[in-house]
């Protein structure tokens, strides 16, 4: 359940970074004052800085799923993120969703249904000396 907070929390933080970007406009980087323009525009956009909140959260929160559940069942419930962003984009920002991304987003919640069918959330924790074996290969 965490897993899903954290890819609802990815998906409205990538949603407001769209919408802040798409205020900003395209970039002109014509010498380095135009990077100075841009990372200033960017930095003071209120949607991005909250877009950059959302995905900080996402990122504890996906720090304390991996904490006690397996990197391989984690990693694909968080696509959910992918679902959720083409629902916002779609409420939103008024994004056109096609056929062919629609279809891709099925693909997507048919292997989140099958992996979170596994019960077996944590197969193993690493040891001190699994990880003496890694370092010394």
């Amino acid at each position: 359940m965490l897993a899903l907070i954290a890819a609802l929390s990815a998906s409205i933080g990538e949603s407001f970074l769209s919408f802040g970007m798409k205020r900003i406009g395209e970039s002109e980087w014509v010498g380095p004052w135009g990077w100075f323009r841009w990372l200033i525009a960017v930095i003071s956009t209120p949607y991005i800085i909250i877009g950059v909140v959302f995905l900080a959260c996402f990122f504890f929160l996906y720090l304390i799923t991996l904490s006690h559940a397996d990197l391989s069942y984690v990693l694909p419930i968080t696509a959910a993120s992918i679902v959720f962003a083409a629902i916002l984009a779609r409420i939103f920002l008024k994004e056109r969703i096609s056929a062919i991304r629609l279809a891709g987003i099925a693909v997507i919640i048919l292997g989140i249904i099958i992996i979170s069918m596994d019960r077996s959330v944590l197969t193993s924790r690493p040891t001190d000396d699994s990880m003496r074996e890694i370092r010394s290969e």
